[in-house]
């Protein structure tokens, strides 16, 4: 890869496997880490502050984009807590010569921050859909969609700023997806929610059914299993108080929904996971080694 200083070098033609992807809370002062993968992170923030690549610092608005390089520390500065979407996918094992194209770390989009987050969400539906499996129709989907994104991502900052109207249903999207995020720690009715973002539940349920392909409650149990997946990967919590932390306080209620959704127990999913890290840092030092 090019220094990261100059961006990211990334091939034209190219299907990048992708690892986590989903809305994932900031939560502070937590979340003022400092973070090192080998993944490369692509990251739609809904918040304010200032994020490191190495040395050099960014000033996040709501709606900027950032793209972390593997093997690149970064770190986040952040007053107040919020939530980002995030796709985190696996560089080519050769930095592309020919046919490529270069990323910047930092990207506004202004008005286009709208279309940015429709190809978010769609890359992270198909990712969903796919559930860790790659080489599925929905995980060639997910990456076909990715790469696309980062192709319009490359587009868009070299060209300039088309205005975009954001549509109505897409207003209600977000106002929904806000208050989701905001109260995902405690049992939620659908008709709460709609009275909470102004609009009637016969309509909310509508919305979600159209724009998710699913009804709301389980909505609700994919996003509470996923925000459970991240805590089970990021922090050392016990299984028990991560289920208090999504809403789902019950522990046999909570093992029973994450393992039913995601194929195994909450506790036999952090083991794969720290021995999946474990092998990847070891494959990189490898390959450094043979620098």
């Amino acid at each position: 890869m090019l220094p990261f200083a100059l961006g990211l070098q990334w091939p034209l033609r190219y299907l990048p496997p992708l690892g986590n992807a989903g809305r994932f809370p900031m939560t502070v002062p937590g979340c003022n880490n400092t973070y090192q993968g080998t993944s490369v992170a692509l990251h739609l923030h809904d918040y304010s502050g200032n994020f490191w690549i190495a040395r050099h610092r960014y000033r996040l608005e709501p709606g900027d984009i950032t793209i972390s390089p593997p093997e690149v520390p970064s770190r986040y500065d952040l007053k107040e807590s919020g939530t980002h979407l995030c796709i985190h996918f696996i560089p080519p094992t050769q930095s592309p010569r020919d046919s490529s194209l270069r990323l910047p770390l930092h990207i506004r989009l202004g008005p286009q921050t709208v279309a940015a987050r429709e190809r978010f969400w769609r890359t992270i539906d198909h990712a969903r859909q796919a559930g860790g499996k790659a080489n599925s129709p929905s995980g060639c989907a997910a990456s076909a969609s990715l790469q696309e994104l980062l192709l319009w991502l490359q587009v868009q900052s070299r060209q300039g700023k088309m205005p975009e109207r954001t549509s109505l249903m897409e207003e209600a999207i977000q106002k929904l997806e806000r208050a989701i995020e905001t109260s995902l720690s405690k049992p939620m009715l659908i008709g709460e929610l709609a009275a909470g973002v102004g609009l009637s539940a016969d309509y909310v349920a509508r919305l979600f059914a159209r724009r998710y392909g699913m009804n709301l409650q389980h909505y609700l149990l994919l996003r509470r299993i996923e925000l459970a997946r991240h805590l089970l990967v990021s922090s050392d919590l016990p299984v028990a108080e991560i289920g208090q932390q999504i809403g789902i306080p019950d522990p046999q209620y909570f093992n029973k929904q994450f393992r039913r959704m995601v194929g195994r127990s909450p506790l036999a999913y952090r083991q794969q996971q720290a021995s999946k890290s474990r092998r990847k840092k070891s494959r990189s030092l490898v390959r450094l080694q043979h620098i």
